[in-house]
Order: C-alpha cells, then structure tokens, then sequence
C-alpha cells in the first residue's frame, strides 16, 4: 500500500466511523517538564513574573551560577 492508498482508507474509515479509528492521548511529560508548562501558563496569565536580563552575556552568567 502507497501513502495516497493509505491516507484513502483513513479518510474513509474516519468517514464511516464519524472521527478517527483509533484513541488519541497526549504524551506524559516528567515531572521537570510538566513544572515548566506550569511556569509558562503562570507568565502567560500574569500569576508570575518573567525573568528578564539585559544582555545574552548576564543570562549566561545566570545560568553558569544555577
């Protein structure tokens, strides 16, 4: 089967079953990665602050101290 048959039988078999044929789940993110989601959705909502620096040179001496 070639990539035009396959993308033929999904859009028929989605069209027969009213959605896609199979479940869809979102990936589990670690615990590191879910606290960083959690810090861009509190910025983005103004619940934190952003940390901002003034030059490329002072984030890196930032991150060197981390």
């Amino acid at each position: 089967m070639n990539l035009p048959q396959a993308a033929n039988v999904f859009m028929s078999q989605s069209l027969l079953v009213g959605g896609l044929s199979f479940e869809v789940h979102l990936p589990g993110f670690n615990q590191e990665t879910e606290l960083a989601i959690q810090e861009v959705k509190d910025i983005a909502s103004d619940k934190a602050e952003a940390k901002t620096y003034h030059s490329v040179g002072e984030l890196f001496k930032k991150l060197d101290v981390e």
